[in-house]
């Protein structure tokens, strides 16, 4: 008797799995009839996208070369202003060492003299005399 009510128990279990599991499968069955929908659109689309990326990725490296062969013109020029600018400050340094200071005590000694010398005709040259 004990094994006839264990049966039946067992029966009634099993029972009552499958039928809690078909919402279960028939969800599954959904999800993989979807995914098989979406996998096929993946694969009818896929090759023109592989395409576009192909062509991006051609656009971008033709893009990348011009930038650097323009910035390598750049960079020439640049070393070259760099280069003359250098030589502008030697030079200068040259003219400057060999001019040094003197040469503005100079002109500020004639500024002076020619002041004074403007003053002088001033005063001499005005119609007012001491007597």
């Amino acid at each position: 008797m004990f094994l006839e009510i264990s049966v039946v128990i067992l029966s009634v279990v099993f029972l009552l799995i499958a039928v809690l599991s078909v919402p279960f499968h028939l969800q599954t069955w959904r999800t993989a009839k979807s995914m098989a929908t979406t996998l096929q659109m993946l694969n009818e689309s896929l090759p023109g996208i592989l395409k576009n990326l192909e062509e991006i990725t051609t656009n971008i490296n033709r893009a990348t070369h011009t930038v650097n062969e323009r910035i390598e013109g750049l960079s020439l020029v640049a070393h070259r202003v760099q280069g003359l600018l250098g030589m502008v400050l030697d030079i200068g340094n040259v003219l400057q060492a060999r001019t040094r200071l003197p040469v503005f005590k100079t002109v500020r000694n004639a500024f002076a003299v020619l002041t004074g010398v403007k003053v002088f005709l001033k005063v001499f040259l005005s119609s007012r005399r001491c007597e």
